[in-house]
């Protein structure tokens, strides 16, 4: 093979390693960009994802502010009555219970829609108590003796006074959902059976 031909060859294979080279070059470099448009993909989407997520926990908190806000006032109004008609105040005025409760039963109904199951099956036996509570003490007015008046007036503050844990456990829960706090206390668990009035003993 003579000289020539050999340093054509040569010239060839140069050429072609330099074209190869370019190609390669170009293919790594697409390679790299496209990791890097799928990496900045998956950023977004996780960004996307936490704002989603953020937008849920404010929701929720907010509807848990409004119900445990709510219960409590509810739970309120109907106390303060309760003691204004066992001291024989003139001025019981059952006004603030019906607006605390009317407002009470908006939230939870809005609440159905938004809360989790844990919270409202422990929110249950709260509104059980101040259903039952606002039934008796709504038929107190009904009652003529006195003395039996106040024995039902006694049983009613004392079932509103029982809700207070049951509400703490409810608020509990509501604060470890929207991760105002990373565990439940210890000792946290659920109460089930709420207390009740029989209709004959108020």
């Amino acid at each position: 093979m003579s000289g020539a031909i050999v340093s054509l060859i040569v010239g060839i294979v140069g050429v072609g390693g330099t074209l190869a080279s370019g190609a390669v070059t170009q293919v790594l470099a697409q390679r790299a960009e496209s990791r890097r448009l799928d990496q900045a993909q998956q950023i977004r989407a996780a960004e996307q994802r936490a704002s989603e997520d953020q937008r849920k926990i404010d929701r929720l908190r907010s509807c848990y502010a409004q119900l445990n806000a709510h219960d409590r006032q509810y739970r309120d109004a109907m106390l303060a009555y309760a003691y204004d008609l066992k001291s024989g105040s003139t001025n019981a005025d059952v006004t603030e219970v019906s607006s605390a409760r009317r407002a009470q039963r908006d939230t939870r109904a809005e609440a159905q829609l938004l809360a989790s199951d844990a919270v409202l099956a422990a929110e249950s036996p709260v509104n059980e108590r101040l259903t039952t509570a606002y039934r008796h003490l709504m038929s107190i007015e009904g009652e003529s003796d006195p003395s039996t008046q106040r024995a039902k007036i006694s049983r009613i503050i004392g079932l509103l006074d029982s809700i207070i844990p049951l509400q703490g456990h409810v608020r509990d829960l509501m604060r470890f959902e929207v991760r105002t706090t990373e565990e439940l206390p210890d000792g946290h668990n659920s109460e089930s059976a709420p207390a009740t009035l029989h209709q004959t003993d108020a």
